[in-house]
């Protein structure tokens, strides 16, 4: 459950006088100082927003080096982060773990420097208060709240690139475990690289970033909520933490009615399917893309889709039939929930309207018509896959499985 901390050879080290916290550098005396103040100043100042301005906790102190946070510049892709486990706090009853982190070489102060110390701090105190958070969720959500902690950062483009790529994919995926890429090395620091994992989490921040601004009270109260409401109970022998409850659950259950009488959770995932459709900087990766069906057409999917995932098809109005209407029939694999979407776009690329299509318990199967296509330059279908019927989505649980589908349009004659 611990990392490994880095292993310096010389060492630059400079430590706040204002929170717990030290900067060390591999190089010698005077070697590397400005960039060690630099990171020294901007982990600071992200201290005090976490801790004032969002009203977080502090992160749990570490009880080597004096109790401080400690962040290693080691060499790899400038700006990139990663906090790791560091020691496990058996004081008390809930979780609580301390952390350190990796900070890639060559940074300058800026906007840039700002959000990867946000990064750094976001997650140690995560680790501080939900340690138990699997990896995807966890990154995710401290981009997320590093955004809210350095507003002029930019959006972490890579990440998103590839999250708008594979919307097939779930929320909490990681791709490959963090630690992969951290080979220990005695006398040498680790090269830090970010996983495809690590990159794809940093995009699925979209989705609470989203969900905080469309329900949120204020900046950050969603995924505080989500902090604050997920503590864990590890006994001290396990070998793994205890991971229920978790913030799937917190949005489980806070979700339940929210959205509409009877509506769940599931109906969020949708609803997110849709928004995230419509970004006009990251476009999603569109499964079928196609013209008005003169005939009937079946469209069958490349990949199948994982829980929280989605699957878009795109139907091009343009050579629609004055009047004509849209058939649509879906089926999709066992063991899925796919809920599903009937979006009407102009040629803005505005959403007129949308038709939720109407589903059966623990069926396998949807149908539904669409007219009033007047308006509509093309007509979006937004399929989302909200797990087992059974077995509520856990993202600790890796062995969720995506599952196929096929969608059938045809034009009808009014």
């Amino acid at each position: 459950m611990y990392e490994p901390r880095p292993v310096l050879a010389r060492e630059t080290r400079a430590c706040s006088f204002r929170h717990p916290l030290c900067v060390h550098d591999s190089g010698g005396a005077g070697d590397g100082a400005d960039e060690v103040l630099a990171l020294l100043g901007a982990a600071d100042r992200a201290w005090e927003v976490a801790t004032g301005a969002l009203d977080l906790p502090a992160p749990q102190p570490s009880p080597v080096q004096g109790g401080a946070l400690d962040l290693y510049l080691v060499d790899g892709e400038a700006f990139a982060t990663r906090t790791l486990l560091d020691m496990r706090d058996p004081r008390g009853g809930f979780d609580r773990a301390s952390a350190f982190a990796l900070v890639g070489r060559g940074v300058s102060p800026g906007c840039a420097l700002d959000a990867a110390a946000a990064r750094v701090i976001a997650r140690a105190i995560l680790f501080g208060v939900a340690p138990a958070t699997d990896e995807g969720s966890a990154i995710a959500e401290s981009v997320y709240v590093a955004s809210l902690m350095v507003p002029c950062a930019p959006r972490p483009a890579d990440g998103l690139t590839l999250f708008q790529a594979h919307p097939e994919l779930a929320l909490a995926e990681t791709l490959a475990p963090p630690s992969e890429s951290v080979p220990p090395g005695p006398g040498d620091p680790p090269r830090l690289l970010p996983t495809p994992g690590e990159v794809y989490a940093s995009g699925a921040s979209l989705f609470y970033d989203w969900v905080d601004g469309r329900f949120g009270g204020f900046p950050g109260a969603i995924v505080r909520a989500m902090w604050a409401l997920s503590p864990t109970l590890t006994p001290p022998d396990a070998a793994r933490w205890n991971d229920e409850p978790d913030g799937f659950d917190v949005l489980r259950t806070s979700f339940r009615n929210a959205l509409a009488t009877g509506s769940t959770v599931d109906d969020l995932w949708l609803d997110f399917a849709v928004a995230r459709a419509f970004d006009p900087t990251y476009p999603v990766h569109l499964e079928w893309s196609v013209a008005w069906p003169e005939r009937p057409r079946a469209l069958m999917s490349a990949a199948g889709v994982a829980p929280t995932g989605a699957a878009y098809v795109a139907v091009d109005c343009r050579a629609r039939p004055k009047g004509a209407g849209l058939r649509f029939e879906a089926r999709w694999e066992q063991h899925a929930r796919m809920l599903w979407a009937l979006v009407l776009v102009d040629a803005e690329g505005r959403e007129i309207r949308r038709l939720v299509v109407p589903e059966q318990d623990r069926g396998t199967e949807a149908q539904v018509s669409l007219d009033g296509l007047d308006l509509a330059a093309r007509v979006l279908i937004v399929g989302s896959n909200a797990g087992d019927p059974l077995v509520p989505f856990d993202p600790d649980d890796h062995q969720w499985e995506p599952h196929g589908w096929v969608v059938s349009i045809a034009s009808e004659a009014r």
